[in-house]
């Protein structure tokens, strides 16, 4: 096993952060060159405006000595014209000045202190014409000398550019210390702006691949990974497993302890999950409750199931949340890459049908993938779209089992059971269509026919002298969209006596925004209708619920009663669950019984109400009616 196999970073090589740096070289360039312009258009002007400066200055010391001079060149005065120009020697740029005739003829010539000797007109670069001009590194001015309106002469002043270039350089200088400086600060606060960058940068890296909650990698790296796997498969392995897990009533657990203690608990969770992982097994949070573990290097059905069972030993014990240890179930689902999926989507959907296979096999367990399964999702698919037409359709119909007082044997109610008689199909059985009613919602709309075709059936039977009571099982969808609503429409419409219908309810439809239900209930029993709570025993089963429901009746699930008398178990809790309703003031009916022992037991336990095949099996209103009228449910109880 190579090191890049293990886990150390599971499924990517982290690039590192590349907004900061690229940031950094944006700032440096862009600073450098801001600063760069910047300091070359300062230095620029300042380097014309001394240039334009030393002009002015120069032009107007000629002119001052053109106008000291001009007596001295109208009368060819050549120790006048040479003391006029020795007042230059204060002028420290002056290098040369020379003072001519108007045919040219020189006067006086002057030459700075350490210069050589040489006459400014002499020199091949001479200024031929009023004015200036710099060449060599010089400054040369020629100004008139006039008396009057008259020109007699000129003058000839040269200027070293050094000063002007030492200045510039002073300038230049500064500016670049300014500018270093500036860039140091630029360079500072870009390097602490990258830090931050580089820190916002790791955590969005780290929340694109990886869980907050679990810190497991995400379904983004989970579809990343796979896809990484599948290339991999015919070059260095010849394939890998995929298993989706599941938690069963997840929602649970967050709607009674909380989001914080779900959390914990998904927590804890993954840290089992990879307890029992081979080191190459990877483990992602997929999302919700969902989790998958992808398994390098498996080829066949038994490393997959070997990959399961390892996943489900992670539910073995309890999971220490918090002060608690809380239990819970998953069930999985696997499938093998190529064997069942063509790509990674078809991959997700095989272990995703394998799970959903589990959880119809009865939920806390795992199931392999098989083609099959995706007939059973094609029929489900189809099966949801006709149910949609069912009730419009007239395809839906009532049966009603009996239920019986076990004191006096006589019928005093019937459980309504709905049935699907699809054209094409024939019976579908309730276990397969009601779970797929709820999963998709239908349930509201066909609960509330169930209602309406209940209630008509009780006003039917009232007009016939008939006493009954109907027991509709409503599901926790209906009562939080408002069962209210439902029942006083069923009732308005067909008049029937609110006191004659029931409504059951499971435990786990409770327990979703329980305050809410409750005064809904509340405003159900109002009415006079009872409410009963069906397979008690099978849920949470909690007394505290039961000291906050507004209920009077519970039904003991069939499974506490199929083995009565002979299971003391069974017979105990069903014992328990009889005398702790009565003490409550609940009655209770007991669902499932099939025999006359089970019947006897049941009586002696001063159970109240009987319902089962010892009985009648569902049946048609018309086989109520001739019930009633003949008592054969008596007859067969007897």
């Amino acid at each position: 096993m190579t090191d890049t196999e293990r886990r150390r970073d599971p499924f990517r090589v982290q690039p590192g952060p590349q907004l900061g740096r690229r940031l950094m070289r944006a700032v440096a360039l862009s600073v450098s060159t801001a600063l760069l312009l910047a300091g070359l258009s300062f230095d620029a002007y300042v380097y014309f405006s001394l240039r334009a400066a030393m002009v002015d200055d120069l032009t107007a010391q000629a002119h001052i000595v053109a106008d000291n001079s001009s007596a001295a060149v109208l009368f060819g005065d050549n120790g006048a014209a040479a003391q006029t120009l020795s007042g230059l020697q204060s002028s420290e740029a002056i290098e040369r000045a020379s003072l001519h005739d108007l045919q040219g003829r020189l006067l006086a010539a002057y030459n700075a202190p350490g210069l050589r000797t040489q006459r400014i007109d002499t020199a091949p670069t001479a200024l031929a014409t009023e004015g200036h001009r710099f060449a060599e590194n010089r400054l040369q001015v020629r100004v008139p000398v006039r008396e009057g309106d008259r020109v007699v002469g000129h003058v000839l002043l040269s200027a070293s550019l050094r000063p002007l270039y030492e200045r510039v350089a002073a300038f230049v200088a500064i500016t670049l210390v300014v500018s270093l400086v500036s860039f140091a600060l630029a360079f500072a606060l870009a390097v602490g702006i990258r830090r931050q960058i580089d820190g916002t940068e790791k955590r969005l890296d780290y929340l694109a691949h990886y869980d907050p909650v679990t810190g497991l990698p995400n379904r983004h790296a989970a579809n990343e990974q796979i896809q990484r796997l599948i290339e991999t498969v015919g070059r260095t392995s010849e394939g890998f497993g995929l298993l989706l897990l599941d938690l069963d009533d997840f929602k649970l657990v967050n709607d009674t302890l909380g989001h914080g203690v779900g959390d914990e608990l998904l927590r804890a969770l993954a840290g089992r999950l990879t307890k029992f992982m081979r080191p190459t097994d990877i483990a992602f949070r997929f999302g919700g409750d969902e989790f998958v573990i992808l398994s390098p290097r498996v080829v066949d059905p038994v490393q997959l199931q070997a990959l399961a069972n390892a996943a489900m030993r992670a539910f073995d014990e309890p999971l220490a949340v918090g002060a608690q240890l809380l239990r819970v179930r998953g069930s999985a689902g696997v499938a093998l890459y190529p064997n069942d999926a063509v790509d990674a989507a078809s991959l997700v959907l095989a272990a995703d049908t394998a799970m959903y296979e589990a959880k119809r096999l009865g939920k806390n367990t795992f199931a392999v993938f098989q083609p099959r399964m995706l007939n059973d999702t094609t029929r489900r698919v189809q099966l949801e779209a006709d149910l949609r037409e069912a009730v419009s359709h007239q395809q839906l119909r009532l049966l009603y089992q009996p239920i019986v007082d076990l004191v006096t044997q006589r019928l005093v109610g019937v459980e309504a059971l709905l049935r699907w008689e699809h054209p094409r199909l024939g019976q579908v059985s309730p276990v397969e269509f009601i779970p797929i009613a709820e999963a998709s919602g239908l349930i509201v709309d066909i609960g509330q026919w169930v209602l309406h075709a209940a209630c008509l059936q009780i006003r039917r039977w009232h007009d016939a002298g008939h006493r009954l009571h109907v027991a509709v099982n409503v599901s926790a969808l209906q009562i939080r969209r408002g069962i209210q609503a439902q029942i006083d429409a069923a009732l308005r419409a067909s008049g029937a006596d609110p006191r004659s219908l029931q409504i059951e309810i499971t435990e786990h439809s409770m327990v979703e925004d329980l305050a809410s239900n409750v005064a809904q209930l509340e405003a159900v029993r109002a009415l006079g209708i009872q409410v009963a709570v069906d397979d008690f025993g099978t849920g949470l089963s909690s007394l505290a619920y039961l000291k906050r429901l507004p209920i009077g009746k519970l039904k003991i699930d069939r499974a506490f009663v199929k083995d009565l008398p002979d299971s003391s178990d069974d017979a105990a809790i069903a014992s328990a669950i009889i005398s702790m309703a009565h003490s409550l003031s609940l009655t209770v009916v007991a669902e499932g019984i099939e025999t006359v022992a089970q019947r006897d037991f049941l009586a002696a336990q001063r159970c109240d109400f009987a319902q089962g095949f010892l009985y009648s099996r569902p049946v048609a209103a018309q086989a109520i009616d001739a019930m009633l009228a003949g008592g054969r449910v008596m007859a067969i109880a007897g």
